[in-house]
């Protein structure tokens, strides 16, 4: 094994070990993708990169958003340091072209990365249930079921395995109902539960024929009528959201609970979209426009609207939006294209995972957050490059 190729192995490890960490602490994600990174410029797998580029054209569409991220710092009114950190978050961006080009050539990668994530996950999940038994205190990482409506993708992903891999069946199958009772049981999150319904509803779509495709629809609607009826915690966020939409006055934008805050920001997004719409107010500029726009107003102040194409919009255009547009419409188009080539598995994977953070940027800005945001770059890692066969990217039996 030549020095190169150690490096390589080592970067590939460094990858692992971010997949894995994510879910825990962003600092030693950020230790890790940088040993990763360093790995990948000793192993000289960075001059993979142009065939990368012409490979994925996803690559080339999360660089031109980055680019223009850095271009608006150029004029956007905050302060340097406020631009920088804000353009920092949307670095996990450019990790897809990286990690695309030092592991280009080796055997079963998307398969580890996924089963890196599961890990993961796994120990957010233990933790989560050691808590809500009582069996240990409360503490930071259980406190994220509060915002973990992106972890709703593993559900569908160990689904999406008790179907291929018939020997495992029943434990797959068993694993998900395990993730089914932490979502709608122990999450505290709507976002969550409208993703895992869009899930269900893509995968009984994708593995069914229409007839039976009817069935599981109507026996889906009754487990989730029985989810409603037997969980609190489902049955009090949906009755607070529908007293929060009643409550809501669109006039004088002074909410103070979760739905009315949104509306307020959207509408003032929308505001500050109509003065700025092709080039935006600039990176990092929606706090300070947001805070001009509502002063000597009872509307509240906030970092970002909570909603990532809103977001975009204000800071760098419709010609920003575009672009993040394409970074969802590009994979669905691939996914086709998979689809022809008889990698269904690994298509419907990807479909999955460009309709879990549409969503989830409708109600948040996920791509500005670590988790979610790295969840998607791994994932689209494993499931958009065409490959030889399927086998690289789920296991064999």
């Amino acid at each position: 094994m030549t020095l190169s190729d150690k490096f390589q192995k080592y970067g590939i490890y460094a990858l692992y070990l971010t997949c894995f960490i994510c879910f825990f602490s962003s600092a030693l994600t950020a230790i890790f993708s940088v040993i990763m990174l360093v790995c990948w410029l000793a192993s000289g797998t960075f001059k993979n990169i142009p065939l990368i580029l012409k490979e994925n054209s996803i690559t080339l569409i999360g660089i031109v958003f980055c680019t223009l991220l850095l271009v608006g710092i150029i004029y956007s009114p905050a302060p340097l340091e406020v631009s920088l950190d804000f353009f920092k978050k949307y670095r996990v961006l450019l990790f897809i072209p990286i990690v695309l080009s030092l592991t280009k050539g080796q055997p079963n990668m998307a398969g580890n990365i996924v089963n890196a994530l599961l890990l993961g996950y796994l120990f957010v999940l233990v933790n989560d249930y050691l808590v809500d038994f009582g069996l240990i205190t409360m503490n930071k990482l259980a406190l994220k079921r509060y915002g973990g409506g992106f972890l709703v993708i593993f559900a569908y992903l160990v689904l999406q395995r008790s179907m291929l891999e018939k020997k495992r069946r029943f434990l797959w199958g068993g694993f998900f109902l395990i993730i089914s009772y932490h979502i709608f049981f122990i999450l505290n999150t709507r976002t969550g539960w409208l993703i895992f319904i869009a899930l269900a509803v893509l995968f009984i779509s994708q593995y069914f024929f229409i007839k039976k495709q009817l069935i599981f629809y109507i026996v889906s609607l009754f487990l989730l009528l029985g989810i409603f009826y037997t969980s609190h915690s489902v049955q009090n966020r949906v009755s607070e959201t529908i007293q929060n939409l009643q409550n809501y006055d669109v006039e004088k934008l002074n909410s103070r609970d979760s739905v009315g805050l949104r509306l307020d920001w959207y509408q003032n997004s929308i505001e500050l979209i109509k003065e700025k719409p092709v080039f935006g107010y600039g990176t990092g500029a929606w706090e300070i426009a947001q805070k001009s726009l509502v002063e000597g107003t009872s509307t509240q102040p906030a970092t970002d609207p909570h909603n990532e194409f809103l977001l975009t919009t204000v800071q760098i255009g419709f010609v920003g939006l575009s672009v993040l547009l394409s970074l969802f419409i590009d994979p669905l188009l691939r996914s086709f294209k998979l689809i022809r080539r008889k990698e269904d598995a690994q298509a419907f994977a990807l479909q999955a995972t460009v309709l879990f953070l549409f969503i989830g940027c409708f109600l948040n800005s996920w791509i500005l957050s670590t988790m979610p945001s790295h969840i998607f770059a791994f994932l689209i890692v494993a499931f958009y490059p065409v490959r030889e066969s399927s086998r690289h990217v789920f296991p064999p039996e």
